[in-house]
């Protein structure tokens, strides 16, 4: 028992300094971090915008219990070019991140991208991918969107899954659901 007592010390110290390490590099790198994460979601927003987005104006929404982020895009002259509206929820993995655009009346799906994912190299992943993406895009954004396996209508309201990653495709479409539900009504407040 002494000898163990004796030896311990050693770990105890290392496990300090690293903690202090780690600690360091949150303090020092956070901002940076928090900064780029910033500049990806501002892009996403633009990329599914079609129309030119000259500023963005960013605006929190009450849901329920959280705050959903709203970006109202606007052109150069200062119009209502399209919304774009971030959520997430987890999917096979973990937590997926994305950004849905609407139209300036909000009743069309003009473009959605997902920011953060963990999902399984080279199947769920793949819901990153602009072919992906598309078969969000004129879809009505005031019905529920639907997933299927072959044969998608965008007259259903439809995507296609990817195939072999049925669970991440539906997961997307579900976060895309929550948030043009609870979301989209209260635009009008933004205006």
């Amino acid at each position: 028992m002494s000898k163990f007592l004796s030896e311990s010390w050693l770990v105890l110290a290392m496990g300090t300094i690293f903690a202090l390490l780690l600690a360091g590099a949150q303090a020092a790198f956070g901002p940076r971090i928090a900064e780029n994460r910033r500049a990806e979601l501002e892009r996403a927003a633009r990329s599914v915008v079609p129309a030119e987005v000259g500023k963005l104006e960013e605006a929190t929404v009450q849901v329920e219990k959280e705050e959903k982020t709203v970006f109202k895009c606007l052109g150069a002259g200062g119009e209502l070019v399209g919304w774009a509206l971030v959520d997430s929820g987890f999917g096979f993995q973990d937590k997926i991140k994305l950004v849905v655009g609407l139209s300036p009346d909000g009743g069309k799906v003009t473009g959605l991208q997902v920011v953060e994912n963990v999902e399984t190299p080279g199947l769920g992943n793949r819901i990153e991918e602009k072919e992906f993406s598309d078969r969000y895009k004129g879809l009505d954004a005031t019905e529920g969107i639907t997933v299927v396996k072959q044969g998608a209508s965008k007259d259903r309201n439809e995507i296609q899954a990817i195939t072999g990653a049925t669970i991440s495709s539906e997961a997307v479409t579900r976060i895309a659901n929550s948030v043009l539900s609870k979301v989209r009504p209260k635009l009008d407040e933004l205006r």
